[in-house]
């Protein structure tokens, strides 16, 4: 298949350029300058010149606190443009792969949440990806979303990255410990979605959680960052309400992987395991 890639040069979207090798698909990759997905023309251009089958959109406005201000932007890329690729799947009767977020949920319990449950967004930019997740739902393309979450890789600017920057610079790091999660290792939810592509169970569902295995809270992610990287660095824990902040965030953000690793038969490592790999590899 031609596969065209939105959001080329966000953190997912490099992660891909870095792994098709291992795909037998052609892809197409686009950022802003070469396809600007808000115009709903380009997107039926490109895919007609192009003759694309799938769209795997990372395109995303992903800044938690500035999506409280920007309300426009993120609802124009988060929810307009969503809706502009959507249509361009179902005029072609193509597929698309569009990837949401934990922040469409709000558990206030201890178990792991469910692709149908607790669909709550607290902040905007949660309520924006849920509305751009909406118009694929109701649409007819056979088109999916994966919600992740803490979303790490070596591009661009990740809570992986920025720890280790401010262990390395010696800074005194005080870190939250009350908001619990799942790390994500974007080359898993790379491997992940070519898995998906080539399977025949692609339309099973409309949404599937998918994220490593286990969770953690803040400051025990970073105590294993800098274990693994041998920094010292002193790290003190606080709870979420030493914080001033226009944002909330949900306290307890864990995902049910079962129903991705069910029908898809996927294996899927824990957080700790995979953010070793990260590091062994991270220069």
């Amino acid at each position: 298949m031609k596969i065209l890639v939105t959001g080329a040069n966000g953190q997912l979207g490099k992660e891909f350029k870095n792994n098709i090798s291992k795909s037998q698909h052609e892809f197409y990759f686009t950022d802003l300058d070469e396809l600007d997905i808000t115009k709903k023309n380009e997107i039926l251009n490109c895919v007609k010149n192009h003759k694309i089958n799938m769209i795997i959109n990372c395109a995303a406005y992903t800044n938690v606190n500035k999506a409280e201000i920007n309300k426009k932007q993120a609802n124009e890329v988060n929810v307009n443009a969503v809706r502009n690729l959507i249509e361009a799947c179902e005029e072609k009767k193509i597929k698309m792969i569009h990837f949401s977020t934990d922040y469409v949920y709000n558990s206030e319990n201890l178990i792991p949440t469910s692709e149908d449950s607790n669909i709550n967004p607290i902040n905007y930019y949660g309520f924006s990806k849920r509305e751009g997740e909406k118009i694929i739902e109701n649409s007819s393309s056979k088109s999916i979303i994966i919600r992740t979450s803490w979303l790490y890789s070596k591009y661009g600017n990740n809570f992986v990255k920025s720890m280790i920057q401010k262990g390395e610079n010696g800074d005194k790091i005080y870190v939250i410990n009350d908001q619990f999660g799942c790390p994500t290792y974007s080359k898993d939810l790379v491997d992940c979605t070519l898995n998906i592509i080539d399977s025949n169970k692609f339309n099973k569902h409309k949404v599937y959680n998918f994220s490593n295995e286990g969770f953690t809270n803040w400051f025990e992610f970073t105590k294993k960052i800098f274990e693994l990287k041998k920094i010292t660095c002193e790290i003190i824990p606080v709870d979420s309400n030493s914080y001033e902040t226009t944002v909330t965030r949900p306290k307890f953000s864990v995902t049910d992987k079962s129903r991705i690793k069910d029908i898809f038969n996927l294996k899927i490592r824990s957080w700790d395991e995979a953010l070793e790999e990260f590091i062994y590899n991270y220069k």
